[in-house]
């Protein structure tokens, strides 16, 4: 539509709902799921040229981003140990999918969580649900790279990114800040003393998002367990992948406790303002001399 046809197409509606499909459209077909990291970042670059289309072109003022439900994608292959150690669907299941099944008489499994939808979901009935243990899958329906309907919480947690146009002075004084950060991957375990962290610049550089230099070490609280890195998020790209950056830490000699929890932290470079304190668990399978 150009742009008349789009307001004539919205005229009169309160609330305009547009659907958008790539990643699940991607992701949940076998010949193509591995091509959800790319079907991602087009999703991302698709739905920001269309919430620019909705502000310029068709007056829209108020625009809400969310998603019917989350996901689980893994790079490799799965192997056994990704899979449920179930061995046959249940004879009581009528809904069997990778990470969750739905039936009566399920009864109590160790190998799987268990529950009544009338709890979760104030069904009236005696529907039971099964949802494998972590990320596993049930193998029995095949088992895949992208995933979703289990419990995990990037499967139930929904982002809700709320833009709102500025007008007049708000928008003539709109602040100038440093482009975002953020850490790339899922694993939290420290697994070796030499240590590779990717990092993605969520926006590009322009007249209003400033480059943003950091330094990214690991922790014990304040202590400095590894060398510390300085990394500078400049870059004036569209392209996601250009706008990556690595950090390669090196972990100090030391005796680290797997249970404990040590710190991945991310500072402005220039104020020293801590950016981000994310989580890790450090599992070293051979003590070594780095």
């Amino acid at each position: 539509m150009n742009q008349q046809e789009g307001r004539d197409a919205i005229q009169g509606a309160r609330v305009v709902y547009i659907y958008h499909d790539r990643i699940d459209s991607v992701g949940d077909k076998a010949a193509t799921e591995k091509h959800t990291p790319g079907a991602i970042t087009k999703a991302i670059e698709e739905l920001i040229s269309l919430v620019r289309c909705v502000i310029n072109n068709l007056n829209g003022a108020n625009v809400f981003i969310t998603a019917d439900h989350g996901f689980l994608f893994q790079e490799q292959k799965l192997t056994a140990t990704d899979k449920s150690e179930l061995d046959n669907k249940p004879d009581k299941a009528f809904i069997a999918k990778k990470r969750f099944i739905l039936g009566r008489k399920l009864k109590k499994t160790g190998k799987a969580w268990h529950g009544f939808t009338r709890n979760t979901a104030g069904t009236d009935d005696e529907t039971e649900f099964w949802v494998p243990k972590g990320n596993n899958r049930f193998h029995f329906v095949g088992g895949a790279q992208f995933v979703h309907g289990g419990a995990m919480l990037q499967e139930i947690a929904v982002p809700v990114i709320t833009i709102k146009e500025l007008e007049g002075k708000s928008a003539q004084q709109a602040v100038v800040r440093k482009v975002g950060v953020s850490l790339l991957g899922s694993s939290r375990r420290v697994v070796n003393n030499f240590q590779k962290f990717e990092f993605i610049q969520t926006e590009k550089v322009s007249e209003r998002n400033l480059p943003q230099p950091v330094t990214v070490s690991l922790r014990d609280g304040e202590e400095l367990i590894s060398n510390e890195i300085t990394l500078t998020f400049d870059s004036v790209s569209d392209s996601m992948d250009e706008r990556k950056r690595v950090a390669k830490i090196v972990l100090k000699k030391g005796n680290y406790d797997k249970k404990k929890e040590y710190y991945l932290v991310v500072r402005d470079a220039d104020t020293q303002v801590e950016l981000e304190r994310i989580s890790f668990n450090i599992d070293l399978a051979i003590m070594n001399d780095f």
